[in-house]
């Protein structure tokens, strides 16, 4: 789905305060706000499977989404994310299988970063794929502790 004029307000508004976009130049930021991509979710809808190959950074532009892992037989919500939140850092830099499920718990709008767009941009600037990688040890640890508190 296309992105609305108010939508890339929104965008551009908020991905310039994600941690991991600190770093980029303004041309930087005018690439990745190009690339966007948008979808709506109803209540219940399952955003991205674990296990499912994705290759997309997906930030929560408006609702609540909520993170369930496996671990074993069970599953375990590690996380609720709600708007100008993010998920799918770890797809980012090559695409991989999703270590969580993704679920709407409200009725959400996510904004869609493609890899490809964020790779070609990394290219130019290094410390970017730095970043990235700085996040997603961060939240892998977390969700670790999330998962052996629920033994």
């Amino acid at each position: 789905m296309q992105l609305t004029e108010q939508d890339l307000k929104w965008a551009k508004d908020n991905i310039s305060k994600i941690e991991l976009f600190k770093t980029c130049t303004q041309d930087e930021m005018a690439k990745l706000l190009d690339g966007l991509e948008k979808e709506r979710y109803k209540l219940g809808a399952t955003i991205l499977f674990q296990g499912e190959i994705s290759c997309k950074l997906c930030l929560v532009e408006s609702g609540t989404v909520s993170v369930w892992a496996r671990k074993g037989k069970d599953r375990a919500k590690v996380a609720e994310l709600g708007p100008n939140s993010f998920f799918g850092e770890i797809s980012l830099l090559t695409p991989s299988a999703a270590n969580a499920t993704i679920k709407a718990e409200t009725d959400a709008e996510i904004v869609f970063l493609p890899g490809e767009v964020l790779q070609a941009i990394v290219k130019e600037n290094p410390s970017l794929a730095d970043d990235i990688k700085k996040k997603i040890a961060e939240r892998l640890e977390m969700r670790k502790q999330v998962l052996e508190k629920k033994d």
